[in-house]
């Protein structure tokens, strides 16, 4: 199967939306300068003594082993069937309400699974130097049950296409199952363009705790300027 998240995706000056399932373009007529996305889940509203900010949810629509997602100034691309799980839909979003020690529980109940390649696309961006924050909860696993402490799953992170982190573990950054870690890097937009991509490299378990439970998997994402002092709600 053709891997579609590797396709060339080009944007017009003025960020104008094409009917093309292969092309990612936003309508919005203006350069952005943050985003916000709740990974496998709805949008999420957070209030703190900074504000309001609106984690955008990326569940609108089924996802299947080949899918683009367009929204309006982001996307997603998705590529991979879980195979051997002998399911005939599979799933590409989790869910878990005992995530513990999170000031912010409500970014990490969800989380996006991908069998092998997930890449968030944002677009129509000022050009400049970027914040880039990663948000995970381990919550497909869990430490209380003594198969699943067995369970391991690894990946690779890149943004703007270098590798940012090789053999990434959530559970061993985050010291356990059910715990948010949130991974952070700063990186540069030159083209309008951000690209931030999990790719799973057939390392880890694949059969623990349930077949199936392998690959990649993220809550939230927040990208803003790096002459802001905070990015998000952290």
């Amino acid at each position: 199967m053709n891997d579609l998240s590797y396709n060339n995706f080009t944007w017009s000056p003025i960020c104008k939306e094409r009917k093309n399932i292969n092309t990612y373009e936003s309508s919005y007529s203006g350069n952005r300068l943050s985003l916000h996305i709740n990974c496998g889940g709805p949008n999420v509203t957070i209030e703190n003594s900074r504000g309001k900010f609106l984690y955008q949810g990326d569940n609108y629509g089924p996802t299947s082993s080949a899918t683009n997602y367009h929204g309006k100034n982001w996307g997603f691309s998705n590529t991979g069937d879980f195979m051997d799980d002998s399911k005939t839909e599979d799933a590409y979003s989790v869910s878990s309400e005992s995530v513990e020690s999170s000031k912010y529980p409500e970014l990490y109940r969800t989380a996006r699974r991908s069998p092998l390649s997930l890449a968030y696309f944002a677009f129509c961006f000022e050009n400049g130097s970027y914040n880039v924050k990663l948000h995970f909860a381990e919550i497909q696993f869990s430490d209380e049950e003594p198969y699943s402490r067995l369970a391991k799953r690894v990946f690779n992170i890149y943004v703007q296409g270098k590798l940012i982190w090789q053999d990434f573990s959530i559970r061993e950054e985050a010291n356990g199952t059910h715990k948010e870690v949130i991974k952070e890097v700063n990186t540069t937009v030159t083209d309008n363009t951000l690209e931030i991509r999990l790719y799973w490299t057939g390392k880890g378990t694949m059969l623990i705790p349930q077949r199936g439970n392998y690959g990649s998997l993220i809550s939230a994402i927040s990208v803003c300027p790096s002459s802001e002092s905070k990015c998000g709600v952290i």
